[in-house]
């Protein structure tokens, strides 16, 4: 299976560097065969060979766990149900997970970049990895939750919540994603200086563990996360939580892509639209990051993890900050390639932890 990843990642990289001398044919007909082999590496995997599959097995043939269990959603019932009765196995559903996520994101890649070749290539490198063959039901929710950016950037508001809708069909964070209505696809100068605090501020509220749910009511909620509160005192989150900040080396190269496009938005927003709604949408996962260190390192290293999706946009609009391009899709590449070497081995100590 690592073979397969490693060769995928490296000739769709390959590819992207000379996708502007391709012929539209030509590109659709590559694009195609790349997410056709996504379909079979996600969807063929074998129970053991990617972390969480041991716990999708017994969530599909049923779990005496009562907390799993209400908080299954709806979406995996009903597939498991339907493919149950067929006398599938659970090889099945994530053979349909994996199509229906494929379907989703690349269709979208390709409306929102001008390079859909370096954009897979950025998502294979991480988020194909981290959803389609871990998180599979976030991986759907997180592919809604793009389309419902692209239809908020244009203006296509029934369309932007009937994504979210359908992403919290399919996993409950997505219902988060409601923030898009109170954000604008501008970026002012007074906006620009409010994200660029979010990163120092937040890092003072995460490495002095400030904890900001203290201040919600109990009939708001507070209740429930004081339950968080002390699954973290009694350390039951530890194996949950993922790598802390100061050694996820992924996190920190997000902090300065995020940084530079806020300072080139201008100019990247010629060639990408979707960019000032991008970066918002960044600094809202850096906020649970931040902000919800406190109470659950869990919940929020996995809600940063679900919005920063949106970091695919900035970095295949990066390259539009460099001259010539061919120098930005370069780099690009170069941090892509960590990013896959990293994910990998994360995900091969993920295997040896908790097999």
């Amino acid at each position: 299976m690592v073979i397969s990843l490693a060769l995928l990642f490296t000739v769709c990289m390959v590819s992207s560097f000379f996708e502007e001398r391709l012929r539209e044919r030509d590109k659709v007909v590559l694009y195609a065969i790349f997410g056709v082999a996504m379909i079979f590496i996600a969807g063929l995997r074998q129970v053991g060979s990617a972390p969480d599959s041991l716990e999708y097995e017994m969530m599909y043939y049923g779990n005496e766990n009562a907390l799993i269990a209400a908080t299954t959603e709806p979406s995996f019932l009903f597939l498991a149900a339907i493919l149950q009765s067929f006398k599938l196995g659970v090889n099945a559903l994530f053979l349909i997970y994996a199509m229906i996520s494929v379907a989703i994101h690349l269709p979208l890649f390709w409306k929102m970049s001008r390079m859909p070749l370096l954009t897979l290539t950025i998502y294979i490198s991480y988020y194909f990895m981290m959803h389609e063959m871990v998180q599979m039901r976030a991986g759907v929710a997180a592919g809604f939750f793009l389309w419902a950016m692209y239809f908020y950037v244009e203006k296509k508001k029934m369309a932007t919540l009937g994504c979210i809708a359908l992403g919290a069909f399919f996993h409950y964070s997505a219902i988060a994603g409601l923030a898009l209505f109170f954000m604008s696809d501008s970026l002012p100068r007074w906006q620009k200086i409010i994200l660029y605090l979010i990163i120092p501020v937040g890092l003072i509220f995460y490495f002095t563990n400030l904890d900001l749910s203290l201040l919600v009511p109990e009939k708001f909620g507070g209740d429930k996360l004081a339950y968080y509160r002390e699954m973290k005192e009694m350390g039951l989150e530890d194996e949950l939580a993922g790598w802390p900040l100061r050694n996820n080396m992924l996190i920190w190269i997000n902090f300065v892509l995020y940084t530079a496009c806020i300072y080139y938005s201008e100019q990247l927003t010629r060639y990408c639209k979707y960019v000032p709604i991008a970066i918002k949408v960044q600094a809202f996962a850096f906020c649970f990051l931040f902000f919800a260190h406190g109470v659950s390192a869990v919940l929020g290293n996995r809600m940063n993890d679900f919005f920063s999706i949106a970091s695919i946009i900035l970095w295949s609009a990066s390259v539009y900050a460099f001259y010539p391009r061919i120098v930005g899709i370069a780099i690009s590449n170069f941090i892509s390639s960590f990013r896959f070497v990293a994910s990998v081995v994360m995900y091969a100590l993920a295997l040896w932890f908790f097999k």
